[in-house]
């Protein structure tokens, strides 16, 4: 089924070529016409009626089209003044000047197709009162003999001259609202009204210019032809205006850059800019991608963060399991082999000289292999989870472990309070391992450790003067903490060379 605009467009389209035909005829058998000036009004009708059907096309949303091929027929409605039948006369003289109205209509709902404020409202509202209230007086008043309604002839001149300044008066206020139109405008809609508003004004200057003169003067004649070449590029103009409302690539490269659902919206709205069918498919095309990508961008943070909580309670877990086998060893397995020690050297007391030597001897090696069984148990719990960190913090484990390493440890600490477990732990086995490391593979006697709370962020940096070569994927070891340190938001950072080795851990305080 048809559009009922698309409808009405083609009827308009069929009555203006009929008439633009009937109208050439008319004023080329009137004989007061120049050829020019026929040629003229006659290609602006047709200019109009085009300008009209090609907006309709590119635009057929908008009523636009629809109002600048009225103006074509308007324009050819006047011409029919030039007729001789006196019916078709009598209905032309209320149309001498109903184009002007339309025109004034099509100029200030340009190019968004509709009245926004009130005073366009009234003002396109008094053009089409004044112009026909004003032609319905003439027809009463005309003197012509072909005019069948006129009840008092003679009069017409003064109906012809109150027309002429309400029409001026229209026309003033028209070009001033259109001027504040641009100038208030975004540059979207100034490039769009430019056109129109240079013909504008620039066709007021011109026919204001030569009705000043009068007739008798020179420059008027020249004056108002110009005029009239003027008006017949005023569809040309708002032809333009309907061609340029389309996506530029720079303000599309600027929407996707916002990556703002709510810019390509409020864009979308804006008449003047955007009311073009392949503008609108871009743009559409544009916020879905724009739309789509913050959708993946939040879910793929959703993820993301969920990953980061899964790893952090990993941590917390390994930590917690760390601590309970550092007190099963302490408290089963270590205290049990100090019990059979204990009793192994009471046994060895109460015999006394009733054992054998070689029976004792024997007694006196189990328990010293026992004492060395508890001794690296008591290093394996230590090294699992040492009781220091857990009862004294982060700080005194550094200084206990720095102590027990057999290598010169410098250690210099800022203010460092009691942080939450899993940071202390992953911030004392960096420093356990990269201290290890030094000892194992540095081939150097000296290695300096930095502790210190920078901003919301925990800092450990170890750095000894070794041959270097530490590479965070050739272990498991610092592969293995660098994994700890970002489950809780950190970053782990190894600079290595032959002077030496740097472990730095950035540990957030709260993730």
């Amino acid at each position: 089924m048809q559009h009922p605009r698309t409808s009405a467009m083609t009827g308009l389209l069929a009555a203006g070529c009929a008439l633009g035909v009937v109208a050439l005829a008319l004023k080329a058998g009137e004989g007061t016409h120049s050829a020019l000036d026929t040629a003229l009004s006659t290609t602006t009708g047709f200019l109009f009626l085009l300008a009209g059907a090609v907006a309709h096309v590119r635009r057929p949303a908008n009523p636009i089209g629809v109002l600048i091929a009225l103006a074509g027929v308007a324009l050819f409605l006047e011409d029919l003044q030039f007729a001789h039948d006196p019916v078709l006369y009598t209905i032309a003289v209320p149309l001498r000047a109903a184009s002007s109205p339309v025109i004034a209509h099509l100029v200030l709902a340009f190019p968004h197709g509709r009245l926004r404020s009130r005073w366009e409202r009234l003002l396109v509202a008094a053009a089409y009162l004044v112009v026909l209230g004003s032609g319905v007086v003439g027809l009463l008043v005309d003197d012509d003999p072909r005019d069948l309604l006129a009840l008092r002839p003679g009069s017409g001149a003064f109906a012809d001259r109150a027309l002429e300044l309400a029409a001026t008066a229209i026309s003033a206020g028209v070009v001033v609202v259109l001027l504040y139109r641009w100038l208030s405008g975004r540059l979207p809609q100034r490039r769009l009204l430019s056109p129109v508003v240079v013909i504008a004004l620039a066709g007021a200057v011109t026919s204001g210019a030569g009705t000043a003169l009068g007739d008798a003067h020179p420059l008027s004649d020249p004056l108002l032809q110009a005029y009239r070449i003027l008006f017949c590029l005023w569809p040309l103009a708002f032809l333009a205006g309907v061609l340029r409302a389309r996506v530029g690539n720079a303000e599309m490269i600027r929407l996707l850059l916002e990556r703002d659902g709510t810019g390509l919206a409020a864009l979308v709205q804006d008449d003047e800019v955007w009311k073009d069918s392949r503008s609108i498919d871009a743009l559409n095309a544009a916020a879905g991608l724009v739309l789509d990508n913050q959708r993946l961008t939040a879910e793929l943070e959703q993820r993301l963060a969920e990953v980061r909580a899964s790893r952090a309670r990993l941590v917390a877990a390994g930590d917690e399991e760390r601590r309970r086998l550092e007190r099963d060893l302490h408290d089963g397995a270590q205290q049990r082999l100090v019990s059979v020690v204990l009793l192994l050297r009471m046994a060895a007391r109460r015999s006394g000289a009733e054992l054998p030597p070689e029976i004792r001897a024997v007694l006196t090696g189990a328990v010293d292999e026992l004492q060395t069984a508890i001794t690296e148990l008591r290093e394996l719990a230590r090294g699992i989870r040492p009781a220091i960190l857990t009862e004294a913090g982060l700080v005194p484990a550094v200084r206990s472990l720095a102590d027990r390493i057999p290598m010169e440890v410098a250690l210099t600490v800022g203010t460092v309070p009691r942080l939450d477990a899993a940071v202390e732990a992953t911030a004392y086995f960096v420093t356990s391992e990269a201290l290890t490391n030094a000892l194992k593979h540095a081939r150097t006697d000296r290695a300096d450790v930095r502790i210190e709370v920078a901003g919301a962020e925990l800092r450990v940096a170890v750095t000894d003067a070794g041959v270097g070569g530490a590479d965070v994927e050739g272990g498991t070891g610092l592969a293995g903490l660098r994994d700890r340190v970002q489950a809780l938001g950190g970053e782990l950072d190894v600079a290595g060379g032959p002077g030496g080795t740097t472990v730095t851990a950035v540990i957030p305080l709260a993730s």
